[in-house]
């Protein structure tokens, strides 16, 4: 059997809809592609796991002084629920957070420019602010054509910095009250946390000449809140698909596992669940081959490799050999080859990113509709993912050393916030 780019991209059209981490759409993405797994005649599971999350009943923010007007915002999910009746409190505008901002913050409704990051959540917890006010999406935005994201106070926060009220809104909207000169602000947050069931699905090919090296291929299939996540990342999903197609129907030598993550808008929860689940056996697995973001029509593909330079060589090589167009880099990248290359796993990404003005991610116009995604440009990812796997899943000696330059190695540690020895 041969990959199909056309395939491909029909499951991917079924599957075009919102899969956030916890809810039951997640839950029948996972089982429809182990239907679609167990049609290749493999042996395949789903391995369920656990996630923190939320819900926000209610999230409201007016500007009290020195005019009156009610702005649209969401709760953070996990975020601190207000005192009965809310919460009123001076506003204060804190930009990029630098020490002459962080004086002014206590007590007060801060705002900041850009996501919500753990250094930056660190330093408002310490600076005793009464709740932190984010914006999102561009001050040209139109109501009627976008959302106001949802985002959530992940673990990496609350476990070392605790909890805090927090809350999103529009650019435009941040804009207008900083122009307008905002002095106090009322602010109600009702919040729910709990325990939700997400889950990894896995399938397995034994080898026929090295069943004890193994390699692993990846993708995550949920999505984020408003987004079908058709180009982040069913497009991955689809493409290791076709790759459980081919080796079900090609023995290879060396054991193959295909893991389709749930849960890694929300931290690499699903891939962390795994490798955590799995680390006995990691010792075994000689590479990972992760693919994230595939079939802009306007783009360009990439590889970062987490490994060494003689991995980076080694992929270039092939791609040039082979007359496929790739930026090859050694480079981390945000993703599920993160917690692989923390055990050791050389990982290599294949990616295909839609260039400015054509490629959409983490909101609505990530769907089939934004016409920016096709079959065609699907298969060049598959194909040099195809072309990879092939050479290293059959190799007499497997050509990628077992290695994680130190350069590699301390990228990852600090994106895991590991604390230095």
């Amino acid at each position: 059997m041969d990959v199909s780019a056309r395939r491909a991209f029909n499951l991917l059209k079924e599957m075009a809809y919102v899969r956030v981490s916890g809810t039951e759409e997640e839950k029948k993405a996972a089982e429809r592609l182990l239907a679609e797994a167990k049609k290749c005649g493999v042996k395949t599971q789903i391995e369920p796991f656990t996630v923190k999350t939320g819900k926000v009943n209610k999230a409201r923010l007016v500007v009290t002084a020195p005019y009156v007007k009610e702005y649209e915002v969401t709760g953070y999910e996990r975020s601190l629920s207000t005192t009965e009746g809310g919460l009123d409190a001076e506003f204060y505008y804190a930009e990029n957070l630098l020490p002459v901002h962080l004086q002014n913050c206590k007590g007060k409704i801060v705002m900041i420019n850009g996501r919500l990051r753990r250094a930056d959540y660190e330093k408002l917890q310490k600076a005793q602010v009464a709740a932190i006010l984010t914006f999102s999406g561009t001050t040209l935005d139109r109501n009627s054509e976008t959302d106001c994201d949802i985002r959530k106070l992940r673990e990496v926060m609350t476990d070392p910095f605790g909890f805090a009220v927090a809350l999103n809104m529009r650019a435009a909207d941040a804009a207008e009250i900083v122009r307008r000169g905002a002095k106090t602000m009322h602010i109600e947050v009702d919040s729910e946390c709990f325990d939700a069931q997400s889950q990894n699905v896995c399938a397995v090919i034994e080898g026929s000449k090295y069943p004890d090296e193994i390699i692993s291929f990846g993708a995550h299939y949920d999505s984020v809140h408003f987004s079908t996540g058709v180009y982040d990342n069913m497009s991955g999903s689809v493409i290791i698909m076709e790759l459980l197609r081919y080796f079900a129907a090609h023995q290879p030598e060396r054991t193959l596992k295909f893991n389709w993550y749930g849960s890694e808008e929300q931290g690499l929860l699903g891939s962390k669940a795994w490798t955590q689940a799995h680390e006995d056996e990691l010792e075994n697995h000689v590479l990972m081959i992760n693919v994230d973001v595939a079939a802009a029509t306007l783009g360009q593909n990439a590889a970062p490799i987490l490994a060494t330079e003689a991995a980076v060589g080694y992929v270039d090589a092939l791609m040039k050999e082979h007359g496929m167009a790739c930026s090859v880099k050694m480079d981390i990248y945000s993703s599920d080859c993160i917690p692989f290359a923390d055990h050791g796993v050389p990982a290599i990404n294949l990616c295909r990113f839609g260039t400015a003005g054509a490629g959409y991610i983490h909101d609505r116009r990530d769907n089939l509709k934004s016409g920016y995604l096709d079959e065609k440009s699907l298969d060049i990812t598959l194909q040099q993912a195809l072309m990879l796997a092939k050479h290293v899943v059959n190799a007499k000696v497997f050509p990628i050393e077992r290695t994680i330059s130190d350069e590699i190695r301390k990228k990852v540690d600090e994106y895991l916030f590991k604390e230095k020895k």
